[in-house]
């Protein structure tokens, strides 16, 4: 499959929740956002089933995100539906890492390729702030478990936020460079 451009497109993204475990103030609004009934989201089997038709066009990557996808149950059942899927050969996980130390063993046994994780500071104050409540410790945690697996792709996806300030920009580049994991900005 090709874009207007003539790109090569081999990869998709299949969203598998709305709903999410922080509220990031460049996500949402402090309230929230109203979930979509479960009943009304894709099942896993469905995805799966979007995800087999999908390599029959070229796709061979497959980006599970969410909302955050930990929070939806089973989903490491779902890494292990994707991979199995013949001509797929990479499936990877956006998080933002607060219950990925829980999951982490079950996901790369089931297949998971690689990990994206959001984080925008270091300071556990400012993190608290921009994400509304979330703790820092448990994000550095799922990035310390993700990076305890040597085949995992790991990488940390940062907004670059005036509100963090230039020290957070500064000490996610020395993490980069102390941990040798790849960080991209948004």
């Amino acid at each position: 499959m090709e874009d207007q451009y003539g790109r090569k497109i081999d990869y998709m993204r299949v969203s598998v929740t709305d709903r999410c475990n922080l509220r990031c103030i460049y996500c949402m609004p402090p309230e929230g956002i109203r979930s979509i009934p479960h009943d009304r989201i894709l099942t896993y089997d469905e995805i799966a089933r979007v995800c087999r038709i999908g390599t029959g066009l070229g796709i061979s990557k497959i980006r599970l995100t969410g909302g955050e996808p930990l929070v939806r149950k089973g989903l490491t059942g779902l890494v292990e539906m994707v991979r199995k899927i013949p001509g797929i050969e990479k499936v990877s996980l956006t998080t933002n890492g607060i219950l990925l130390s829980g999951n982490i063993n079950e996901l790369v046994s089931n297949g998971l390729d690689g990990v994206n994780i959001s984080l925008d500071t270091l300071d556990p104050v400012c993190y608290r702030e921009l994400t509304r409540g979330g703790e820092l410790e448990r994000a550095l945690g799922g990035l310390e478990a993700a990076l305890s697996f040597p085949r995992l792709s790991v990488k940390i996806n940062c907004v670059p936020l005036a509100a963090a300030g230039e020290e957070a920009w500064i000490g996610l580049a020395a993490l980069a460079e102390e941990r040798d994991v790849e960080v991209g900005c948004r």
